[in-house]
């Protein structure tokens, strides 16, 4: 019997039910709940192509082909990914008398202050990651077998170029001249730091130093404790943005330390933040981050089209948002001004951070070469030992080889990463010189703000940027952000 034609709104509402269905099961692993329902794609490939030359024809764009096309993607892997998530959740370390679950090894080495201990982790997790690589990566050929081919595509760095309409290769180039412009002042500092905290000299020093670097629970001596979930209620309150009985807004306040999430099940009507408990820095960057996820997500205009409100094939401004927030938190004027903090104090603090927000977004630069170049080739092992050398060399810290494939991310969401940063730091840029470096406390900016969360994903980053502040997608006002700080032992000295 021949299949009945679907038009193209019948194709819409099927896949925005299953990116609804999907996000209610993703909602449901993190919170702990049963997940019985099924998020199966079902249709075939014949159907996809279908859908894209309909898309093409009535001049739709191919938001709703793509977003179909990953949901088939992930139905291809699943069983492979429920493998290795059984595998992963009986994997455990061992270091000294602490039983550390695999999914749990970052946060528990944030808050391992002993270098001996990190250490044990790392060969606890190598051999671990030895063992579960061969899972991860039936995950990963499921997923470009079926692309290379099913749907012709030449490898996976292509398939994303398509997805998002731009060359992902040229971001090479940006993310080079990142590095290069940031080697010098990354590493006087992050040396000092390195010495200080980790207790370990920099070329001694392994990515399980840096996730204790980068956790800042050495600082949380300086962190007030009366500063919690109701003093933040209260901060967004005066700027008119809501917290509390938002009945869009659902607040999963769980055990302080978890991985944090925004999962938005229906834009705007629906959206959930799960975090930890707030007793230091880093629960509230993590609170902060995702509140500025989810404000985008809770002002965006509801008669936008599905296409334009829930679909993203790239994340760089979502991402944007939510690392303005999160600098916004860890900056001296926020510091003082909302959390009272002595200025001295809060100076040291924001310049630590600093030295921690280069960090990660050399990691993250780092990483885009890396996956621009494995991800060109058949064969995603071949690059273990490259991804090794290329990360040594623009962090300072080692990485292990066979560890690489549980550093991937999919979707290149390492570019939206890299692209978020530079895109908060000229966001904050341009709030900076028209509303002064209090713009969050200026009821002004605020509206500003929500005028561009309204928007949606309607522009990707550089055009959100050349539309609403005329400015273009460039690296030169993060760089300066960034090689303004010089951390000195001496500064350290006086609060560490």
């Amino acid at each position: 019997m021949k299949k009945e034609r679907r038009s193209y709104q019948q194709w819409l509402e099927q896949i925005y039910l299953l990116t609804k269905k999907r996000r209610l099961r993703d909602l449901n692993i993190q919170l702990g709940k049963p997940t019985a329902e099924a998020c199966t794609a079902s249709y075939e490939p014949s159907d996809l192509d279908e859908l894209k030359q309909l898309a093409i024809s009535s001049n739709h764009g191919l938001e709703v082909y793509y977003e179909a096309l990953d949901h088939f993607l992930r139905t291809k892997a699943e069983p492979f990914q429920a493998m290795l998530t059984t595998w992963m959740s009986g994997a455990k370390a061992y270091v000294r008398d602490s039983v550390i679950p695999f999914n749990d090894a970052i946060n528990w080495c944030q808050n391992a202050s002993d270098p001996d201990d990190r250490k044990t982790l790392a060969k606890e997790l190598l051999a671990l990651c030895r063992f579960l690589t061969q899972f991860s990566h039936a995950t990963w050929e499921a997923i470009l077998s079926t692309l290379i081919e099913t749907f012709g595509f030449k490898s996976y760095l292509h398939y994303n170029e398509e997805k998002r309409n731009m060359s992902i290769r040229d971001e090479a180039t940006v993310a080079q001249e990142f590095l290069e412009q940031t080697k010098d002042s990354y590493f006087d500092s992050i040396s000092a730091l390195t010495s200080k905290v980790a207790k370990l000299p920099l070329e001694e020093s392994s990515r399980y130093d840096a996730i204790y670097l980068l956790g800042l629970r050495y600082l949380d001596h300086l962190f007030p404790s009366e500063f919690n979930m109701a003093r933040v209620e209260k901060f967004f309150e005066s700027i008119e943005i809501p917290l509390r009985d938002n009945r869009n807004l659902k607040i999963h306040e769980l055990s302080s330390g978890r991985q944090s999430y925004c999962i938005p099940v229906e834009i705007p009507g629906e959206i959930h933040v799960i975090v930890g408990k707030i007793s230091g820095w880093l629960d509230l960057e993590s609170l902060f981050h995702e509140l500025g996820h989810a404000f985008s997500f809770l002002y965006t205009d509801p008669n936008l089209p599905v296409e334009k409100k829930d679909f993203f094939h790239s994340a760089a401004l979502p991402e944007s948002y939510a690392f303005l927030f999160q600098t916004m938190c860890m900056s001296k004027p926020f510091l003082v001004e909302i959390m009272g903090i002595d200025p001295e104090k809060a100076s040291i603090v924001s310049g630590i951070h600093r030295t921690k927000w280069t960090t990660l977004a050399r990691r993250y630069a780092a990483k885009l070469l890396v996956e621009i170049r494995n991800f060109d080739n058949v064969d995603l092992l071949e690059g273990k030992q490259y991804y090794s050398e290329v990360m040594k060399r623009e962090t300072g810290f080692s990485y292990q080889p066979d560890t690489y494939l549980f550093d991937l991310m999919p979707d290149f969401y390492t570019l939206d990463y890299f692209r978020g940063f530079v895109g908060a730091a000229i966001i904050e840029d341009f709030l900076n010189s028209n509303f002064g470096e209090k713009w969050f406390v200026n009821p002004e900016a605020c509206k500003l703000i929500k005028k561009w969360w309204s928007k949606g994903n309607s522009h990707e980053l550089s055009g959100f940027l050349e539309v609403e502040l005329k400015k273009p997608f460039d690296i030169k006002c993060f760089v300066e952000q960034l090689t303004e700080v010089n951390l000195q032992k001496e500064t350290l000295d006086r609060v560490l």
